[in-house]
């Protein structure tokens, strides 16, 4: 299995870290019960969309698709519903333990979104979220309360994120830095679980790389570091499905490469007891093209996407669950619409027409770059194949 974490020698302790794909291993014998025609375990793991507005337009997004198609969020009551019936999904052994609060769109933008994060919480389950971070400093409290915060800024300057991310105005990137540190303080004064000095918790400078901003990777890094980031993560922006086949693909050239690696080499020299500085390169090739490799789809079966409405006239406290977060807004990967009764899930959850999502889809020819390759890498070469004799340790 390739690298993914490149982090100083200076600490081999952050080679464990949250971004490593060796973690998945510890759910091999939940999903060794994937199998058709048996009881599917409930996913570890869900994201949760609770709009799909968002206030920028970046460059890259996967989600305009779903703007233009279903601007609309998830009802409070819905998703009361959800946080609700999140704990009770599942038994004692193979439940859910954790949500990712993302989008679609900003999830901040949704008023019930703080609401929805302290029930889910309340109920054991524990919280991260994935944000721009123009709302933060609006729901302080709930958010210092989560496991982790990802914000996606994603440049080191305010001409580049605006650029890119093309926000509302010349001092949105000026906000975001501005409510990272003000988070990063709340949590450090207030007892809030996201500054618990584990390792694993905290405030991430996410940074999708694109062409437009690998000169500023270093910058970036330094940035994180001075306003109190747990970590800084770099990941390449790939190609949306929508746009495998039209104009637009997300590309690199061997300079741009090139760039990178220098700026990160800088940027690891940052690395220290308190700061992080991760790449997250494994689910592409190595000049950041497209590596599916893997036969099947199975991770369809190991998480899932609670998303808003599609429609107009859906019902008001409805809500869609998909299957795959590199595919939001393609009917093809979606278990369920406009359900309204939680307690439908567990016998859609894998259904016949889960099965039937399973063998519709064509990776080669529908998906772009896998998010969770080596979730299917993992099933296809250890559970199918049994290629590690894993039981032998």
């Amino acid at each position: 299995m390739p690298e993914i974490v490149k982090s100083s020698p200076r600490n081999e302790d952050k080679k464990w870290n949250p971004f490593m794909s060796e973690k998945l291993f510890a759910h091999i014998y939940r999903w060794s019960k994937i199998k058709r025609g048996s009881m599917i375990p409930a996913p570890v793991f869900v994201t949760v969309d609770p709009t799909n507005l968002c206030e920028f337009d970046c460059v890259w997004c996967n989600a305009k698709i779903i703007r233009r198609n279903s601007p609309f969020s998830i009802s409070r009551n819905a998703l009361m519903s959800i946080a609700d019936f999140l704990p009770i999904w599942g038994n004692d052994d193979m439940e859910v333990e954790s949500v990712c609060v993302a989008g679609g769109g900003e999830p901040l933008m949704n008023p019930a979104t703080a609401d929805f994060i302290d029930r889910t919480i309340s109920n054991g389950i524990e919280v991260g979220l994935i944000t721009n971070g123009l709302h933060i400093g609006e729901f302080m409290g709930p958010i210092s309360k989560c496991t982790w915060v990802s914000v996606s800024v994603d440049a080191a300057s305010a001409e580049t994120h605006n650029r890119l991310k093309r926000t509302p105005d010349s001092e949105t990137f000026s906000k975001v830095i501005d409510n990272i540190s003000g988070l990063v303080d709340h949590a450090r004064n207030n007892g809030g679980r996201l500054g618990s000095s584990l390792p694993a918790y905290g405030v991430t400078y996410k940074y999708l790389l694109h062409r437009g901003n690998i000169g500023e990777v270093y910058q970036a890094a330094k940035l994180a570091k001075r306003i109190g980031c747990k970590n800084i993560c770099y990941r390449p922006a790939v190609t949306p499905y929508h746009r495998l086949r039209t104009e637009g693909a997300v590309e690199f050239s061997g300079g741009d490469i090139a760039m990178y690696k220098e700026q990160l080499a800088e940027a690891l020299q940052l690395n220290d007891e308190n700061f992080n500085v991760y790449e997250y390169t494994y689910r592409v090739g190595p000049g950041f093209e497209r590596n599916n490799c893997f036969s099947k789809c199975f991770s369809i079966f190991m998480t899932a996407i609670f998303q808003a409405p599609k429609y107009a006239d859906s019902p008001r406290d409805s809500f869609t669950l998909g299957l795959c977060c590199d595919r939001r807004g393609d009917g093809i990967t979606e278990l369920l619409q406009d359900a309204v009764d939680v307690n439908k899930i567990s016998g859609a959850w894998g259904s016949e027409r889960h099965w039937e999502i399973h063998d519709r889809i064509d990776q080669d020819r529908q998906c772009p770059q896998c998010t969770h390759v080596v979730h299917n890498k993992i099933y296809e070469q250890c559970i199918l194949n049994d290629g590690l004799t894993y039981k032998f340790i």
